[in-house]
């Protein structure tokens, strides 16, 4: 992405031709990166979270609000990202893309597939919370 962003700004600016591809790509890569970032903060539990509740309880209650809030976040991408970005990238890939002519729904697709990566590491951290293997939270390391 710096290498296109870097190239863009060359033509722009030195060769007053700008190289018109170079920002759907950067725009595409963008949303595809956000949502599979936002997929491998699920995964490895560094999403945002407000953890007052779980801390204030004994280990079965945190245990008990990990995996419910697991359980709801797979509930969320289940319905709205897997099943509601599926039906919206199905019915945008006959629109094209201005400059690049790909089909928008490729664009759109990745709203399906990182919901489909949420629910698979979603299901993981439950199952591991519930083995005892993975703690309910992460405990939060103080730094002067």
């Amino acid at each position: 992405m710096v290498v296109l962003m870097l190239w863009q700004v060359f033509t722009r600016y030195v060769l007053a031709t700008p190289a018109l591809f170079t920002e759907e790509t950067l725009r595409f890569t963008m949303i595809w990166m956000a949502l599979l970032g936002s997929a491998y903060c699920f995964g490895s539990r560094k999403h945002l979270s407000l953890d007052l509740l779980v801390f204030l309880g004994p280990m079965w209650w945190r245990k008990g609000l990990a995996m419910l809030n697991g359980l709801i976040s797979i509930a969320f991408a289940s319905f709205t990202m897997l099943i509601g970005g599926w039906g919206a990238s199905m019915s945008a890939m006959a629109q094209l893309s201005p400059i690049m002519q790909i089909p928008m729904g490729m664009v759109y697709l990745a709203v399906p597939v990182s919901a489909g990566l949420i629910i698979l590491l979603q299901a993981l951290n439950i199952i591991l919370i519930g083995l005892g293997q993975l703690a309910p939270v992460e405990e939060v390391q103080e730094t002067v």
